[in-house]
């Protein structure tokens, strides 16, 4: 498989969007959760959206023999 720039268009802004949407989440419903382990939450939540999403999101050329839902 080959690396898509085209993909990151997609990557990280749905990145940086769970990553703030996880740390206001965190700050007001679990004010119990200690700084650090509320970073590693965070930065392990924005790690697997970036990874999941790659893969999702389909480039073009991707699969030739794709040729469209018909």
């Amino acid at each position: 498989m080959k690396f898509h720039k085209g993909r990151l268009k997609f990557v990280i802004p749905l990145s940086l969007g769970v990553a703030i949407a996880s740390y206001i989440m965190l700050v007001n419903n679990y004010a119990e959760v200690g700084d650090r382990d509320r970073i590693l939450i965070v930065i392990g939540a924005t790690i697997l959206t970036a990874i999941i999403s790659y893969f999702l999101f389909p480039q073009e050329g991707d699969n030739p023999k794709d040729r469209g839902p018909y």
